[in-house]
């Protein structure tokens, strides 16, 4: 109670002093810019996408993870396809990218599979 954690000042942290029985729910702008923003999200977004990988080969059974991890459940079939189609497109998106980047820097990226899947990570641990 002495010691609270600054990143929960965004998300209306309950008052330390008086016991908080009741939360009024409330939503603002800088959740969002942090949970879009704050390298902590970043890295653990980064981390779920890593864990991801060791366990699933393909996309769809990617997202199935994925969703069952964050959810508790598996996606709906609309989930899954917009899902699947968003790690598609953003894997080619960063392809392109490091294609065009000197050959030197290359390396020092992480796989293309790798950052889509920690965008789709990052929506997720960020929903609502």
């Amino acid at each position: 109670r002495s010691m609270p954690l600054g990143i929960l000042e965004p998300f209306d942290l309950a008052g330390m002093a008086p016991n908080c029985e009741r939360r009024t729910v409330s939503t603002v702008a800088p959740q969002s810019l942090l949970m879009m923003n704050n390298d902590f999200l970043l890295r653990q977004s980064e981390a779920f996408a890593r864990r991801i990988e060791e366990s699933a080969a393909d996309v769809p059974v990617r997202v199935q993870r994925a969703w069952q991890l964050a959810f508790g459940r598996i996606p709906t079939e609309t989930e899954m396809s917009r899902a699947t189609d968003f790690i598609v497109h953003q894997t080619a998106y960063f392809d392109d990218i490091r294609n065009k980047l000197p050959e030197a820097e290359r390396p020092k990226q992480i796989p293309s599979s790798t950052q889509a899947l920690a965008l789709l990570c990052q929506a997720l641990l960020s929903s609502n």
